[in-house]
């Protein structure tokens, strides 16, 4: 059963000294935004039910997420805390004697409300602060990054050893299927120590060895697979089994994928993680991070420094074809032509002439490669000049969000988690604007 708000306050709670139970400016703030009851109607239309164990309450779960993604806190961290602080319990509505949900209740939630509800709470907040005459809308800056998934650096010989330590897993905690692969594992461990110690060697034959060890390698998985799908019929939990055949199926992808690549061929939807497959490596051309491995988020400022717009992507589409979607969401929203500043990865012909025709005539967004001569006199005017400076304090947001809120790294899995990692952060960093700049 959905609960939106908390009780009122008991005794022991009116009875604090008016000291203890001030607010901090910041929190107070965040509670003018968030008491607007329109912020409940997602949930409202979705999770309305009177059947069923009483949730916590809506306002309470939100204003934890807040802190959570504030302070870049864990779960469990973030119920000692609170637990621990009069203050955060007030802000939350949890009475000095109420208990603090558990962890894994927050995080049931947080899966279960999912990432459309967190889209419309962003927009919700948005038409607020639109409301307070904070958002004017006349001019944004665009642009995308890459939000790492929560895994490490993959190689062809590091991702059969997870792929069998997960199946090991799995079987230890079914039982009694007589199947043990921890002996196969352990020699994979051994084998990627000596691939190691091979690729620290530099020539021909160092080469060729660890070409030798990953063929091995290969050979040891698929025998320790066929084993395993011996013995799935066997398997009466069907939970269990799911998980083993999904674990079986993507590491059945890696081990196809190595022996192409050993084969000279390049394969095109490259696994880097048994625990995250739908994250791909991503080229950005940067001198730090030549590879990184995740998925392309892409956001959109205006010039109150909110963040208006935002969107999480499997891959790395090319940023052409996100333009007209993020002006036209933005003309949604606000309901008229803007000046827009972006970098040469959002331009194309066919692009400046339907914005153009959307009725946008200051676009600062530079051609790709030498323009012509009318092109050149364009990027050379005032307003291109503004629109150019202004876009370069999007690197600076980017940056601020990755050090304030933990953007650039998803703790969450899968492409619905980095959508719902995402849209905290900017949920977050909206309500920590409004609060910290009138």
């Amino acid at each position: 059963m959905l609960r939106l708000q908390p009780k009122e306050p008991d005794l022991w709670d009116s009875i604090l000294p008016k000291e203890v139970r001030r607010l901090s400016e910041e929190l107070e703030r965040v509670n003018q935004i968030l008491d607007d009851e329109r912020l409940m109607e997602p949930f409202v239309r979705r999770f309305s039910t009177k059947m069923g164990r009483p949730t916590i309450p809506v306002a309470t779960y939100v204003r934890l997420m807040y802190l959570k993604s504030r302070y870049k806190l864990g779960y469990e961290t973030l119920v000692d805390e609170v637990a621990d602080s009069i203050s955060w319990r007030i802000f939350c509505g949890i009475g000095c004697q109420g208990k603090v949900p558990d962890a894994s209740t927050l995080i049931k939630l947080t899966h279960k409300y999912g990432e459309e509800i967190l889209k419309e709470m962003h927009g919700l907040i948005i038409e607020n602060l639109k409301g307070k005459k904070l958002i004017r809308g006349r001019k944004i800056r665009m642009d995308t990054t890459v939000v790492e998934s929560d895994i490490h650096y993959p190689t062809d010989m590091t991702l059969h050893r997870d792929g069998l330590r997960r199946m090991r897993g799995i079987i230890n905690k079914i039982g009694g299927l007589g199947l043990r692969i921890g002996r196969t594992l352990s020699k994979v461990k051994k084998m990627n120590f000596a691939g190691i110690q091979w690729l620290r060697k530099k020539g021909k034959k160092s080469r060729e060895k660890v070409n030798e060890i990953n063929r091995e390698i290969i050979k040891i998985t698929r025998k320790a697979i066929e084993k395993v799908k011996e013995a799935l019929p066997k398997i009466e939990d069907k939970k269990r089994r799911r998980q083993l055949e999904e674990t079986v199926e993507i590491t059945e992808g890696m081990s196809r994928q190595n022996e192409e690549r050993l084969n000279g061929g390049s394969p095109t939807e490259r696994i880097v993680s048994i625990v995250d497959p739908k994250a791909r490596p991503i080229k950005k051309g940067k001198l730090n991070k030549s590879v990184e491995f995740g998925r392309i988020a892409d956001i959109v400022q205006d010039t109150s420094g909110y963040i208006t717009q935002y969107g999480v992507f499997e891959g790395n589409p090319s940023e052409t074809g996100m333009l007209l979607d993020i002006v036209k969401g933005h003309q949604d929203q606000f309901g008229k032509a803007v000046k827009i500043a972006a970098d040469t990865g959002f331009a194309s012909d066919d692009n400046f002439k339907l914005l153009k025709a959307m009725g946008i005539q200051q676009i600062g967004i530079p051609s790709r490669g030498k323009p012509p001569p009318e092109i050149r006199r364009r990027q050379k005017s005032k307003w291109f000049n503004e629109l150019r400076n202004f876009r370069a304090g999007i690197e600076a947001t980017i940056r601020f969000l990755d050090r304030k809120f933990g953007f650039k790294r998803s703790m969450y899995r899968g492409n619905t988690g980095t959508e719902i990692w995402v849209g905290w952060v900017m949920i977050s960093a909206n309500l920590y604007r409004y609060a910290r700049i009138p």
